[in-house]
């Protein structure tokens, strides 16, 4: 009997054989495995996160919170009366030009932070529609010049959050007088944007990269004015890392928090500005090329600047035809005209 099966057992492992079932062979405990070369997945998650998480408008980290801000955009008075401002402190880039009568006016950006207080609110004009536009983001604005509001009437993919109609999302503060007293916040505009379904993605043709601002060659600037007509002079003084902000030699300051107004880069943009036929508008062209400056970690770099169409980003680049890269930071954008030639030391 036994020697039946074990006739069967081999006659069974040479069917196996004959199949193609190869035999399993005992593994050798004392023989170490080959180790099989690895990826490092937890680093490149990281890396591809802090390229995420990176803001479009000062190139910084931004936490998950943070990221999940919508951001916007909204016209700031500049005139004396409306001074000092609230939430300028807190925004990621502001631009400033002229308005009428010689009066600047701040057009600012805000996403990474929440400023509970935003203003005064002042009225758009084209040239601010332009910028907004550049960005695909939405503005909260009083009003307007006529050319500006046929515009937003004209045009539906201009994101407008106008208070004239929509003044549930805005309110007047009764310790200040009108027309200098009207405010909005971060929380009201983003309900305003959530209630009307806006597209607020977002855009940028902003480029940063501390490196280059390294760069020992660079020309020394750590103190920069801008004499802008006979009544507004605006001037910064490099300190601790940032430009602080003085206007008509006083220096600006956030009412929400009394914290200095300072910024990591300044834009200087040289181009025509000129009185429309009712002396009183302006025409600030933005579309086409011109001169410039950029002002960073008291350094400072000629620049030229270029935008093609209304619908084109504003390429900014050094005499030789490079794109150049702002340090991570906020920035304030200076709009002048070209005849105006700020000094720096």
């Amino acid at each position: 009997m036994k020697k039946k099966l074990v006739f069967l057992f081999i006659v069974c492992c040479l069917t196996l054989i004959s199949c193609g079932i190869p035999i399993k062979p005992k593994e050798d405990t004392t023989t170490k495995k080959e180790e099989l070369p690895t990826l490092n997945v937890t680093n490149n998650i990281q890396n591809e996160q802090s390229q995420v998480n990176s803001s479009l408008y000062t190139g910084e980290q931004l936490s998950k919170e943070e990221m999940t801000n919508l951001p916007f955009m909204a016209i700031i008075e500049n005139s004396s009366s409306a001074r000092p401002q609230s939430g300028l402190s807190e925004a990621d880039l502001v631009y400033e030009t002229m308005a009428e009568g010689g009066i600047p006016r701040f057009f600012a950006l805000f996403q990474k932070n929440s400023p509970q207080k935003i203003g005064p609110i002042r009225s758009i004009r084209p040239y601010f529609i332009s910028i907004a536009q550049e960005y695909s983001l939405p503005f909260a604005h009083c009003g307007g010049s006529n050319e500006a509001l046929n515009s937003i009437k004209d045009n539906t993919s201009i994101k407008s959050i106008n208070e004239i109609v929509n003044s549930s999302y805005f309110w007047r503060d009764t310790k200040r007088k009108a027309p200098h007293n009207l405010y909005t916040s971060s929380d009201k505009i983003r309900k305003f944007i959530l209630d009307k379904n806006l597209q607020s993605n977002g855009a940028s043709f902003l480029r940063f990269d501390d490196k280059f601002w390294d760069n020992p060659p660079l020309q020394t600037a750590n103190e920069v004015s801008l004499k802008l007509n006979i009544s507004y002079t605006t001037s910064y003084i490099y300190k601790n890392n940032k430009y602080i902000k003085n206007m008509d030699g006083k220096e600006s300051f956030d009412a929400n928090n009394n914290t200095p107004l300072a910024f990591t880069n300044i834009v200087v943009q040289k181009t025509p500005v000129k009185l429309q036929e009712d002396k009183l508008h302006l025409d600030i062209t933005l579309v086409g090329s011109g001169d410039g400056y950029i002002f960073s970690k008291g350094k400072v770099k000629k620049i030229k600047w270029n935008k093609k169409s209304a619908e084109s980003p504003t390429e900014i680049i050094d005499e030789q035809g490079n794109k150049l890269s702002l340090a991570k930071g906020n920035t304030i954008w200076h709009i002048i005209d070209k005849n105006i030639e700020p000094s720096f030391k």
